[in-house]
């Protein structure tokens, strides 16, 4: 029998939800953490689930997990990055099942996704497993991602907790990744190649359709408008990515700052980022590669992302905010617009290629380098823009939806603007 799952399911997205390592943080009380989400609305939540690393290269469970600050030094500001103590030994699966006992006292679902290969590796401390893991050949990943995703629900099922999967993904943003075509297709693959990668995503998820016929299985992409060749027909829903104001950054801070092989002290947006970094900020990448010394490396653009945002300086984000609140004033007709483009497109693409799957928009709006900018959280406008969003989710008629990508307990957002979250989740689901 299907799991029943709510008819609009309002998605916050704290993606390391399983990971703390600091007694008294706002991720360590699972019950508690859930709590929150119950208050402010959320019956659904989507995070990392923890597959290739809850249990080893034989199948066993294991218990003490070992987690690292990705950036050492750099990501205590960032946002979503690390915000579950100084690292340490953590129990994966122990929390999930946490998770889940308090999601059911509290109603709420959850959507389970891997991260692995485009950022989960980084905080994972075992350096051994990550080599095994990244030496398994790019057309066998989605098949051994299931598998270990299988031994998370099967153990989950034992428990009886299944009943509190919303849907389950292989991968997030499969149509991104970096094995594969890369975002916006930069590896250049034939089509020939991505539709093979496109049969081992399908075989992969008719393996878990038939190990849990009473789970719902995604496909997750990065874009309304993703490549078709790479996305599976045999999904049971949709999740995609539609961050339609997020550029508002690149407009106001990053420039092409982020874009691997330009040379930053030859970038326009060099000067004007400079005015708003600490004395005391990494001078260089060099810096920001450093901090990973022994590890596997991080991907270009997000070295550049942690080298910017780790060095603002607090006492100037205000000049920052106001950038950016005069930025989104001027520009908000063409977010608006561009928000329900991608929306129509993904309804449309939806009716073509998988009709009649339940779809979601499981990230958005924006995604903000750091916890010092503050404009999201205080500008009037940006909140109407929200309900806008929300309402614009309902008219399409989404299946689900996530307000806003940086949206947990431990987010600036989260008590802040308590009362508004709720407000637009109730909104989406029809209860106000």
């Amino acid at each position: 029998m299907a799991v029943k799952i709510p008819e609009k399911l309002s998605i916050s997205f704290p993606i390391w939800a399983l990971i703390d390592t600091a007694p008294g943080g706002r991720y360590a009380d699972m019950e508690r953490f859930v709590a929150e989400h119950a208050e402010r609305g959320f019956n659904c939540i989507r995070f990392e689930d923890g597959a290739g690393l809850i249990h080893d290269k034989d199948g066993r469970l294991v218990r003490n997990v070992p987690i690292r600050e990705p950036f050492t030094g750099y990501t205590g500001n960032i946002r979503q990055s690390w915000n579950f103590g100084r690292g340490g030994e953590c129990d994966l699966f122990g929390r999930l099942v946490e998770l889940l006992e308090a999601a059911r006292k509290y109603d709420i679902y959850v959507i389970l996704s891997s991260w692995y290969y485009l950022h989960t590796y980084w905080y994972f401390g075992d350096e051994l497993r990550n080599l095994e893991l990244h030496a398994i050949p790019p057309h066998r990943r989605f098949m051994f991602f299931a598998q270990e995703l299988d031994r998370i629900l099967s153990a989950l099922r034992e428990r009886g907790l299944i009943d509190r999967i919303a849907a389950a993904e292989v991968m997030n943003e499969a149509d991104g990744l970096p094995f594969i075509n890369g975002y916006g297709g930069v590896n250049g693959l034939a089509v020939e190649t991505l539709r093979k990668f496109r049969d081992e995503h399908e075989q992969a998820i008719s393996f878990l359709r038939e190990k849990h016929p009473d789970v719902r299985f995604a496909g997750d992409t990065y874009t309304p408008y993703t490549d078709v060749d790479q996305m599976p027909r045999n999904i049971q829903m949709w999740n995609f990515h539609l961050y339609a104001v997020w550029d508002i950054y690149a407009r106001v801070l990053e420039g092409d700052l982020l874009t691997p092989g330009v040379e930053i002290e030859s970038s326009p947006a060099y000067r004007n980022a400079m005015r708003f970094r600490s004395p005391d900020a990494a001078k260089s990448l060099a810096d920001i590669r450093r901090s990973r010394l022994g590890r596997l490396p991080a991907a270009e653009d997000w070295v550049r992302r942690i080298w910017l945002y780790s060095g603002l300086d607090r006492e100037k984000t205000p000049e920052l905010d106001k950038l950016l609140c005069e930025t989104f004033d001027r520009n908000e007709a063409l977010y608006r617009e561009k928000l329900m483009e991608g929306l129509l497109h993904a309804r449309n693409l939806r009716d073509r290629i998988v009709p009649g799957v339940p779809w979601a928009m499981a990230e958005g709006i924006t995604y903000c380098g750091s916890n010092f900018i503050t404009w999201e959280e205080h500008h009037p406008r940006y909140w109407e823009f929200l309900e806008y969003a929300v309402d614009c989710c309902r008219k399409v008629g989404l299946d689900g939806c996530v307000i806003r990508t940086c949206c947990g307990p431990e987010d600036p957002c989260w008590d802040v603007c308590k009362e508004k979250l709720l407000h637009l989740n109730r909104r989406f689901q029809g209860l106000e």
